[in-house]
């Protein structure tokens, strides 16, 4: 038997998060797992109501029932990670190669050429920008960014248009703007007829909408997209490699914004699956610390341009603060 005890937490977004109003404090909770081999390993709990995740209330109570939300069981498996570096006194990144990663825009209304050219003199090579507020107006402001810079961009639309949409903000794009989009991530809602049909204008990535996907429809087919986004905290991290390898694939490794703890794991998963499949990795998305305000654990976190190079400690890192905090057993909670 697993013993569950949690450290609930909340993080203030420094801009609006994607498909979330406002700068919404989001909530969540690092979750410690003393194993019977007396392992112990940390883990994140960051659910997305937005998503259709269960608020972390009622997350923490079925915990206590011993019935487990899909994030919660990732979240233990990612802890048992944790536990066995930690056992083995071995730190999650030391031995890893470095995972390179984008740039993530928080405020596209805020970003200048001057930043561009930093964002690259750094080491980037591609920029996140989450789209679909008022697209007219992010148009305006993206294109010319685009145009002025041989950085990549990738353009999440977390589901806001539809095909015609779509269609009207790829007509007036010119072949120069089109080849520095790397992709186009969940445009719209996903059907197979409507994907196949934007992804001749764009190559698309594919990421919530994975919910709307039946993989066993495309044996040895052409899927209409070209990229599966991974995150450790959300997916069955082998079964989606698996679908990489299966359908020729590219995949990038995310974070799924939410605490250090959680980017530390997406950065060792983002190793881990670089080692599978090196020839399919793409730039990851796992340097989301700058989404928040930072914390006392983000200052343990060293990077280096759009590496994340060291946390001290065994495990993910953190030891002497993730000791110092007050866990709750999770019967309790």
């Amino acid at each position: 038997m697993i013993l569950f005890s949690v450290h609930q937490y909340e993080l203030e977004p420094l801009a609006n998060i994607g498909f979330v109003e406002g700068r919404k404090t989001r909530k969540g909770a690092l979750l410690k797992c003393v194993w019977p081999d007396q392992k112990i390993g940390y883990a994140d709990l960051f659910p997305w109501t937005e998503l259709g995740d269960l608020p972390l209330e009622e997350q923490l109570r079925s915990m206590a029932r011993g019935r487990l939300s899909p994030i919660a069981e990732q979240a233990i498996w990612l802890a048992r990670k944790d536990a066995i570096l930690r056992f083995e006194k071995k730190n999650a990144l030391s031995a890893e190669a470095k995972v390179k990663n984008h740039f993530l825009v928080n405020d596209l209304l805020k970003l200048t050429v001057s930043d561009l050219v930093r964002i690259k003199e750094s080491g980037f090579s591609s920029v996140k920008v989450k789209l679909g507020r008022d697209l007219p107006l992010e148009n305006k402001i993206l294109v010319p960014l685009i145009k002025s810079s041989s950085l990549l961009f990738r353009l999440d639309f977390n589901s806001s248009l539809d095909f015609s949409g779509f269609e009207n903000f790829v007509r007036p794009l010119d072949a120069i703007t089109k080849s520095r989009i790397e992709f186009v991530e969940d445009p719209f809602p996903y059907t197979e007829e409507s994907w196949f049909a934007a992804s001749k204008l764009l190559p698309l990535a594919l990421d919530h909408e994975e919910k709307n996907l039946d993989w066993s429809q495309f044996r040895g087919q052409k899927m209409p997209f070209q990229v599966l986004i991974l995150k450790p905290a959300r997916q069955d991290v082998d079964r989606a490699v698996q679908h990489c390898l299966d359908h020729n694939l590219k995949c990038v490794v995310t974070s799924s914004l939410d605490h250090p703890v959680g980017v530390i794991h997406s950065v060792l998963m983002a190793a881990a699956v670089h080692k599978i499949i090196p020839s399919a990795m793409l730039d990851c998305g796992c340097l989301s610390l700058r989404a928040y305000q930072p914390n006392e654990f983000n200052n343990k976190i060293i990077t280096q341009g759009p590496y994340i190079t060291e946390v001290l400690g065994t495990g993910i890192g953190f030891d002497s603060l993730l000791e110092s905090l007050k866990w709750t057993p999770i019967a309790l909670v």
